[in-house]
């Protein structure tokens, strides 16, 4: 037992030792070697003296930056040491050190400007450390280079690296920055990158998003109202707010303009079925003005019957109590045309009718009443009988 236990005891002085020694040697070929040693002291230094190998290299890069230029060694020392920093190590450190990481990594973005190496490291590297080291002000380094750089002379990967890093640490500036790059021909061969990106950041950006939708044309509309459903991680509240924007401003739009498009009339019936879906109560007023605009469509022929008929069924779901008195007016038309011998739309008569029943108000009794002594096809007829017995009275 005594053996066991001296064994025991020998193996961990043993292993300290050797550990010690081993981050010595890393410390000691760090400062004694050239700049190959140097890096491959940052690729070996254990757990232990990782960082301290890792700091003195980053300064060690700064330092010499100027006095050896654009050198193909300094770059290769400089990524090693950007990469050791790993965002397990990094959580552990004190503010004081993270705000040095901080200042570092920008220092090198900046000062190896040449080096589209050493940037997408540092750029890779920060995405890798967002949930360990405050992201802030690498997202406004970020902002700057995209702004002020010429995309014509840009460094294809370095600006790319940009863009789909703002993927992870962009904000509303991002955001504003990157929808202006989105329609200017000149970014057209990083498309697909700036939307992906855009995408992405929309709920981070939403008051970015309603105030362009407030000053958007119908083409516009469309664009971002796209972007917005194409990302699967959005809020069903966010994405009510921008289908409420959608239908408030596409209606102003077209009370305005002289007639309609099938593409505008989409965007709108799209904008109000998730409104619907979701049961977006707060959207009643900008629904029951689109009830309105689309009687005078429906009248005029520029919006179908089945495309009415979503509009009048979407009302139960936005607009429970607000839509009562329009539907039984509108009711009460159809009756009135009926009576006078008109024809009348049974899908349409039915879409209100039924809608009426579903919201139960005990106001719509006169109106289904009356329904039931004209002359209208037996289905709707059948209809507004169940109606009334679903009619709500207390």
């Amino acid at each position: 037992m005594k053996k066991t236990l001296s064994l025991i005891v020998l193996m961990t002085i043993t292993l300290s030792i050797y550990a010690q020694a081993n981050a010595q040697s890393s410390r000691v070929k760090f400062i004694k070697g050239n700049i190959a040693d140097k890096t491959a002291a940052v690729r070996e230094a254990n757990d232990s003296d990782a960082a301290w190998v890792s700091e003195h290299a980053v300064d060690f890069c700064l330092e010499n930056k100027e006095l050896l230029g654009n050198d193909r060694e300094l770059d290769g020392l400089a990524v090693a040491a950007i990469l050791s920093y790993s965002p397990e190590t990094v959580k552990k450190q004190t503010d004081l050190q993270k705000q040095k990481l901080t200042d570092n990594f920008i220092s090198l973005f900046a000062n190896f400007s040449k080096s589209s190496t050493v940037q997408i490291a540092v750029i890779s590297r920060t995405v890798a450390l967002k949930d360990s080291v405050p992201s802030a002000p690498f997202t406004a380094l970020l902002n700057s280079y995209l702004k002020t750089t010429d995309v014509k002379t840009a460094d294809s990967g370095v600006f790319k690296a940009c863009i789909n890093a703002l993927e992870s640490i962009g904000n509303d500036e991002s955001f504003k920055l990157l929808y202006d790059f989105y329609n200017d021909s000149a970014y057209a061969a990083y498309k697909k990158e700036i939307e992906k990106t855009i995408i992405a950041l929309i709920p981070n950006a939403m008051d970015e998003v309603l105030a362009l939708l407030d000053d958007a044309d119908m083409k516009k509309i469309s664009s971002i109202f796209a972007l917005a459903q194409k990302n699967s991680q959005i809020s069903k509240k966010n994405l009510c707010e921008i289908s409420e924007k959608v239908l408030s401003v596409s209606i102003l739009l077209l009370d305005n303009s002289s007639g309609t498009s099938a593409d505008n009339l989409r965007v709108q019936l799209i904008a109000l079925d998730i409104l619907s879906q979701n049961n977006w109560t707060r959207a009643s007023a900008s629904a029951l003005s689109y009830f309105q605009t689309s009687k005078k469509l429906y009248e005029k022929r520029n919006m179908s019957e089945d495309q009415f008929k979503t509009v009048i069924t979407s009302l139960r779901n936005i607009a429970p109590l607000d839509a009562v008195t329009p539907l039984i007016s509108y009711l009460e038309e159809l009756n009135d045309r009926t009576e006078k011998g008109n024809t009348i739309s049974s899908e349409i008569a039915l879409a209100v009718i039924n809608t009426l029943g579903a919201i139960g108000d005990k106001a719509a009794f006169d109106s289904l009443l009356a329904v039931t002594y004209l002359n209208y096809e037996e289905s709707v007829l059948t209809a507004a009988r169940e109606a009334l017995s679903g009619l709500r009275w207390q």
